[in-house]
């Protein structure tokens, strides 16, 4: 798409794309963290809160667009790119819809339904992408693919949703509404900051530098965006496993656990592949330039540091915001949020794109350690210090071999799946792998 349209048009457009995300929490304002924990631990009360929960969801697709209209005519955008925003706010609110549809799911531990629901709209979206490219891709019509395809899996999930648990109509009962929008609240400023924590760059980027910079820093992004994917699938079935269990401190440390290794392992290989072999993620880009590949293999390096970042220590949030310690999240993502945007205030003139990648991996050590400080000095549960260092021991010799193999004759792929064998013997030669077992000893 990117490749088709040039640089430019599509950084404009991924900015657009990116302020829309910001503000995605006007179009759900916390009510699908808090229907996931709600109903975590009281699932019988799905008639009571769904009916209310999905009233507000609506009413909250309506209003979105037109705020979020107003925002972008304050910023200067003209009237084509003010509709393309229109409708990406739609685009975000149908998003949400999907999301709070799988917070029913999650919260009654039907963990491998919502594994289906988190990827419908995206195999939808291929599917109208490759009859687009047979007739004509521009990024209007690529805008309308994106909203059919949201929306047609927000109808089949729906239909899915009623056929396990029954019909649903939505409702605005008032007595219902407000004690939901109360408790959600605080789950609303924490989506909001890590909305702002993961877009603004892309947002700054595209005013301060131009369409075309915001183009090969989005190039880049994308990679981390899709890779990022794989947390934001199991993060959820963990945050509802949390609350399940935020009673039981044994189980509840021995799931953690095993949350580390989950979240890290996999990401750790990819990053790995990142840092050895970036333009690989870049063949299909045949209108760029040798410098504009290498620009953005550069920027895709420096953000997939925040990427392992990420892997180890995303999950702490996860436990936080699912065992009542929502306030406090939101504190430690604020602070992490104003350095971002100061950073790249100052220093994205001086010294460009990649700036912003790295302000990016500042930010996100600063909030990463933050979580950990918080949870050792509460003594909310133990910090799993030896499945820590076990996993950084993994990866820095997973990394050594992988990197030495580069010296060698043998192929890019091969090199891979060595080091890719390589890690999961590691992996379960340390105990990281063997589940079954009480994790006692790592």
């Amino acid at each position: 798409m990117q490749d088709t349209i040039g640089h430019e048009s599509y950084g404009v457009f991924v900015a657009l794309l990116s302020l829309s995300f910001l503000f995605a929490t006007l179009s759900d304002l916390g009510v699908n963290q808090y229907v996931t924990k709600k109903l975590a631990g009281e699932p019988h009360k799905i008639d009571e809160i769904f009916p209310a929960a999905f009233g507000l969801k609506l009413l909250l697709l309506i209003l979105y667009p037109a705020c979020m209209s107003v925002i972008g005519f304050v910023l200067g955008y003209g009237w084509s790119e003010l509709y393309y925003l229109w409708l990406l706010s739609f685009f975000q609110g149908g998003v949400q819809l999907i999301l709070f549809l799988r917070a029913n799911f999650q919260a009654h531990q039907k963990f491998f339904i919502d594994s289906f629901a988190s990827v419908l709209d995206k195999l939808l979206l291929i599917v109208f992408l490759l009859i687009l490219f047979q007739i004509n891709i521009t990024i209007e019509n690529f805008i309308y693919a994106r909203l059919i395809s949201v929306f047609a899996a927000v109808f089949l999930l729906y239909v899915f949703y009623a056929m396990n648990y029954g019909w649903e109509k939505p409702s605005m009962d008032t007595d219902k509404l407000f004690p939901i929008i109360k408790q959600s609240i605080p789950f609303a400023m924490i989506t909001v900051l890590y909305s702002f924590n993961e877009r603004v760059d892309q947002v700054m980027v595209e005013r301060l530098l131009g369409g075309k910079e915001s183009g090969l820093y989005a190039g880049a992004y994308r990679w981390l965006d899709a890779i990022m994917m794989y947390l934001w699938i199991i993060l959820p079935l963990f945050f509802a496993r949390f609350a399940y269990l935020k009673n039981d401190r044994l189980l509840l440390d021995r799931t953690f656990k095993i949350g580390h290794i989950i979240s890290f392992l996999p990401m750790c290989l990819v990053s790995g592949f990142v840092f050895l072999y970036p333009e690989k993620f870049f063949i299909l880009f045949e209108n760029s330039t040798a410098e504009e590949i290498s620009m953005m293999s550069e920027i895709l390096k420096v953000l997939f540091v925040a990427a392992l970042m990420h892997g180890l220590f995303a999950i702490y949030s996860t436990l936080l915001t699912s065992i009542g310690y929502e306030r406090q999240t939101s504190v430690m993502i604020l602070i992490s949020v104003v350095m971002n945007v100061a950073l790249n205030f100052i220093f994205i003139p001086m010294y460009g794109v990649t700036a912003s990648a790295w302000a990016t991996v500042v930010s996100t050590v600063l909030l990463s350690m933050s979580y950990a400080y918080y949870l050792q000095k509460k003594n909310i549960i133990t910090i799993p210090v030896g499945v820590i260092i076990k996993l950084v021991m993994v990866f820095v010799l997973f990394m050594s071999l992988y990197y030495g193999l580069t010296f060698t004759s043998i192929p890019w792929y091969f090199n891979t799946l060595l080091s890719a064998l390589f890690l999961t013997v590691l992996s379960w030669s340390m105990g990281l792998l063997n589940f079954k077992e009480p994790l006692s000893d790592i």
